[in-house]
């Protein structure tokens, strides 16, 4: 697999399977970036560390960023829900 590129924002439209850059079909594989908190003004403000979710290439290593972010606690396991505007604690 090539070195990492740069990380190109994408829209998903109806569905997102297949690697623009080189065609790949079979879906993608994720990883998380650490969102630097010292950014003025900050991307997203919270107390905890959030992530990028950064789908990646399995065949060329091309790298997107679609737009998610999660963020991680060792002390609570839950699992938060969207549906359109609305978001529920599981």
């Amino acid at each position: 697999m090539p070195v990492l590129g740069e990380i190109k924002n994408i829209k998903i439209d109806d569905e997102l399977r297949v690697c623009p850059s080189c065609g790949y079909e079979f879906g993608f594989h994720t990883s998380f970036l650490k969102l630097n908190a010292g950014k003025n003004p900050p991307l997203i403000k919270s107390t905890r560390d959030v992530y990028m979710v950064i789908l990646l290439c399995p065949e060329c290593g091309a790298r997107y960023d679609v737009g998610w972010r999660v963020s991680f606690t060792e002390t609570q396991n839950r699992v938060i829900r969207t549906t359109g505007n609305q978001i529920t604690t599981v």
